[in-house]
């Protein structure tokens, strides 16, 4: 009997993730580039300038975050079917710098991106890019100039 019910729940679909006839949501075809966000420090607080850039190859997104000295990888980076992302920064130390944890959310649109760069001390960072080209870099990293023009 009960080799019976099993039929006949898989026959409904029960057991399926996905029903005959329904739509796998498609991972979002992102082109392949750099997005490159900026953002100023905030006066009166220990808030400063920031960066992120975002980087699309052959479908693998990656992401670096720059504070001040510090230059920190992102992890956990993950693009979802909708265009939304997110992904973290650990704290600790880079250099004799240290860098506090982060948390980057954001959403791509075309060839446009937004995002949200959050963390407990200061209010969150928001910011807009479009895509550059991959393979083509900016001829002036602007992330980079912030780092030396406050040394």
């Amino acid at each position: 009997m009960s080799f019976l019910v099993v039929a006949v729940y898989a026959s409904f679909g029960v057991f399926s993730p996905v029903r005959a006839g329904e739509p796998m949501a498609a991972a979002p075809q992102l082109a392949d580039g750099v997005w490159r966000v900026e953002g100023p420090a905030i006066p009166g607080t220990r808030c400063g300038d920031w960066a992120v850039r975002l980087t699309n190859r052959k479908g693998h997104l990656s992401g670096v975050v720059w504070f001040r000295r510090a230059r920190v990888p992102m992890r956990d980076l993950e693009l979802q079917p909708d265009g939304s992302f997110s992904g973290t920064t650990r704290s600790g130390f880079t250099g004799s710098r240290f860098a506090r944890a982060h948390k980057i959310t954001g959403q791509f649109a075309g060839d446009t991106v937004n995002l949200t760069l959050k963390t407990g001390r200061c209010p969150p960072c928001r910011g807009t890019a479009s895509r550059q080209a991959a393979g083509r870099e900016p001829e002036r990293d602007t992330a980079t100039a912030m780092v030396r023009n406050r040394d």
